[in-house]
């Protein structure tokens, strides 16, 4: 089992279209060749981790998916495996964790970022129900526990007026009486940082890793690196900062540099 490490900076892989959304290219080939020159950009940079996310297959849509997406996330999933060592993540929107962790299992990946585990929320497809249940089942069916769950709270695009009655921490303390394997948090949407006060209660309730999801930059990681366990990023990475972006070498190897020194003091 490969070991996630402590303040780990987990380098996001946008997958390219997929076949069955509005965008999708024709050539699931080409997808895997543009997610393997991805992470070479990563590897060359020394990155900790890698995450893989659907992130172009706007707009989402939940459970089912196509058999033909989920094909290709596994064959990305698979020649990602293959060429990376070290541990890997999959998330599939929107809502999708129990294909996840199907994928997860079956091509070695390490941990499944999850939204919705606990309560409910709004996305842009409709109503996110909660799923820790019938994912932790699944999990101890396929004999893979060894796979961490990662769970959103409060996630980013998507409104929470459902439980606009509980505070962030019930959120986490709930997630963690349903056994998940740590919390991420994020600001309101992808590329906005999340607010630090958030960051500070979550670490008050909860023993668990807590992770930031969004918003990191060269200029802002030194005002997070104290307050978090793990950073996914992905968005300052491309041009312009554009989350549809390809990624701008420049970019990475400031922001890695930067946060290597920051995690260093």
């Amino acid at each position: 089992m490969r070991q996630i490490p402590d303040k780990y900076l987990g380098a996001m892989i946008a997958i390219k279209p997929l076949p069955g959304s509005p965008k999708y290219g024709g050539s699931v080939n080409e997808i895997v060749d543009m997610a393997l020159k991805d992470l070479e950009q990563y590897k060359l940079n020394d990155v900790d981790v890698i995450v893989l996310e659907n992130d172009n297959d706007v707009p989402y849509i939940k459970p089912p998916l196509a058999e033909e997406t989920l094909l290709a996330i596994e064959e990305v999933s698979k020649a990602v495996r293959k060429n990376f060592n070290k541990p890997i993540g999959l998330q599939i929107l929107e809502g999708a964790s129990i294909e996840s962790l199907h994928i997860a299992q079956k091509c070695d990946l390490d941990f499944i970022r999850v939204e919705s585990y606990v309560f409910a929320h709004v996305g842009s497809a409709g109503i996110i129900e909660a799923c820790a249940g019938k994912l932790l089942r699944e999990r101890k069916k396929l004999n893979c526990e060894h796979i961490k769950v990662f769970a959103d709270v409060k996630k980013k695009h998507c409104s929470h007026s459902l439980t606009s009655d509980l505070d962030i921490t019930d959120e986490i303390k709930q997630a963690e009486f349903c056994l998940v394997d740590g919390i991420m948090i994020t600001g309101k949407f992808s590329g906005e940082k999340p607010n630090a006060e958030d960051l500070i209660k979550a670490k008050s309730v909860t023993k668990l890793p807590v992770m930031i999801g969004s918003g990191m930059d060269k200029e802002n990681i030194k005002d997070f690196i104290k307050l978090a366990d793990g950073f996914i990023v992905g968005t300052t990475f491309r041009v312009n900062s554009n989350f549809f972006g390809e990624i701008d070498p420049k970019r990475l190897k400031e922001f890695v540099e930067e946060f290597k020194k920051v995690r260093g003091k």
